[in-house]
């Protein structure tokens, strides 16, 4: 299963359009982690399962998702309320609540995966406004490719290419 992960663009509707229309052949779920300012009824947003971000005023997106798709549960939340910026720890714990294998969150513009107590936790970084370290890429998204023993993740560019130094394995071995 193949899931494509994007965050914070920030009204930027464009960039949108380009990767649902490269991808969506390409991907079986689109998840959106909030801060899209975009209205959720049509195009590019009604393409992807979304959450609202801390930016997101006024809109009917929920706080958080729960998504059950083939063999995999996604939770995911935009990261505000959860206080990323501070810790995963309350992040993670939620993920366990909720028996996600995927954690998805947006929020901090910096991209970060890590696979701990068997979830996946991954910020794909804002495609419109990146912070921290890679933020010379100029925007990233992620796709995560979930196979029964392992995830594939690979971090892409506003011009849709694999940033190759970035990419992960993870085994779901216990």
């Amino acid at each position: 299963m193949k899931i494509l992960v994007v965050s914070d663009n920030h009204r930027e509707e464009e960039i949108l359009t380009e990767i649902v229309q490269k991808f969506d052949d390409k991907v079986d779920l689109m998840i959106h982690c909030g801060d899209s300012e975009l209205a959720p009824d049509k195009e590019p947003m009604s393409d992807f399962e979304v959450v609202k971000g801390n930016n997101d005023y006024g809109s009917s997106y929920p706080n958080e998702l729960v998504v059950n798709d083939c063999q995999e549960r996604l939770y995911v939340t935009h990261g505000h309320l959860q206080r990323v910026n501070f810790s995963l720890t309350p992040l993670m714990l939620t993920g366990q609540e909720k028996g996600a294998s995927i954690v998805c969150y947006g929020h901090t513009h910096q991209l970060g995966v890590v696979y701990d107590h068997q979830m996946l936790i991954i910020n794909p970084g804002s495609i419109s406004f990146p912070r921290g370290e890679y933020a010379k890429l100029g925007g990233t998204f992620a796709i995560i490719d979930a196979q029964p023993e392992w995830f594939i993740v690979d971090y892409y560019n506003r011009q849709m290419k694999v940033v190759s130094n970035l990419h992960c394995e993870f085994s779901r071995q216990k």
